[in-house]
């Protein structure tokens, strides 16, 4: 069941980049958590869409983890205090310290972002861009990052059981699940790149790179309102940035 929607798509983007911008600004492991806590996990579970959001941000973030600990926790020049001696590497506290707080970082990143991304009213926010007078190439970028990830996802379900369907049988062992992750990722890999090429002959058809004004058949759902909020959200997070630094800095 999909959330109700309360905010214009633009505004929630334009949130998801602000806290991850007063992320890397406070750089703090206590106010990482705050967000991973209180707004992360809370926007996970009424997105409508908790299972597949948690999935794909474990698949994202898992390996980020994971690399962090390996780089930072088993080479870390400054540290001192050491845990373990393994002779080419040594694991140190303040290497732990350090890719501790380096993937609680990195998994607030990608919860933000990864569940803006698949909440969004992508054609609204196309449309709310189109209505601002956003230039097309850039507002067709915009679209197809945003959707690219849901597109993936459906598709790669899609071949899945297509798959299965002509007898795909994935065992327990690693070999077989590689095998059976073959069967899936190349023609997902070779059907995305035919629909890029595809879509790029359709939009040249129908005059994309035309200079004409461009227009939306979806209505304006934009307020001015929320235009006024969102310039009041990037002016207080660049206030409190310059501050922040700047009290860091004295």
């Amino acid at each position: 069941m999909r959330r109700r929607r309360i905010y214009n798509p633009f505004t929630e983007l334009l949130a998801a980049v602000l806290a991850v911008v007063l992320v890397l600004v406070v750089n703090r492991w206590e106010f990482s958590l705050a967000v991973l806590v209180l707004l992360v996990v809370p926007a996970v579970l009424v997105s409508g869409r908790p299972r597949q959001i948690g999935l794909a941000i474990a698949l994202v973030a898992g390996p980020l983890l994971l690399s962090s600990l390996l780089l930072h926790g088993l080479f870390f020049p400054e540290g001192s205090t050491v845990l373990v001696d393994l002779g080419v590497a040594r694991v140190t506290a303040e290497g732990l310290s350090f890719a501790a707080l380096m993937g609680l970082r990195m998994t607030v990143f990608t919860g933000v972002l990864l569940t803006a991304a698949m909440t969004l009213d992508i054609p609204e926010l196309l449309a709310t861009m189109t209505h601002r007078g956003w230039n097309r190439k850039l507002v067709f970028i915009v679209g197809s990052a945003v959707g690219l990830l849901p597109h993936v996802a459906l598709r790669a379900r899609q071949i899945t059981r297509a798959q299965q369907a002509r007898g795909l049988v994935v065992g327990r062992g690693p070999l077989s699940r590689f095998r059976a992750l073959l069967t899936v990722v190349t023609p997902l890999v070779i059907g995305l790149l035919v629909d890029a090429s595809e879509r790029n002959s359709m939009l040249e058809a129908r005059g994309f790179s035309s200079s004409a004004v461009r227009t939306s058949y979806l209505p304006d759902t934009d307020s001015a309102g929320q235009r006024l909020v969102r310039r009041g959200m990037v002016a207080a997070v660049g206030v409190f940035s310059v501050a922040w630094l700047a009290a860091g800095i004295a």
